[in-house]
């Protein structure tokens, strides 16, 4: 769980993970908004602060600070080691149509999300 006074640290995290919370918690609705991969509410993990470690409840699997896990903030799942991003395809297939359509009775054009001034650059 996270709070507003955690917001630095989050900030300077590549992702985001919380043994409790959820989709519309602190954590979840900060890193949407910084486009930061996010897991909240694995209860499968205890977070241990003060020793900087991470265990996994099931397998007893410790992680200690620096070691690796990928997040994947749209399934929930939570990835041993480091792993390659993969951009996702925006164009083709349903969502492609789906945009083809949009584009057909639009009125409006969006230029940007700005929540934070580095986003204005």
């Amino acid at each position: 769980e996270t709070s507003p006074e955690d917001v630095g640290g989050m900030w300077a995290a590549e992702g985001i993970l919380t043994s409790r919370g959820g989709m519309t918690s602190h954590a979840a609705v900060v890193a949407r908004g910084w486009g930061k991969p996010c897991v909240c509410g694995c209860d499968e993990i205890a977070i241990d602060a003060a020793s900087k470690t991470l265990t996994v409840l099931g397998s007893g699997k410790v992680f200690q600070e620096g070691d690796w896990v990928s997040l994947n903030g749209a399934t929930g799942e939570v990835i041993q080691d480091k792993h390659e991003l993969v951009v996702p395809e925006v164009s083709g297939g349903d969502v492609g149509k789906f945009m083809e359509w949009v584009d057909l009775f639009r009125s409006m054009d969006v230029y940007a999300n700005a929540d934070t001034p580095q986003d204005c650059e």
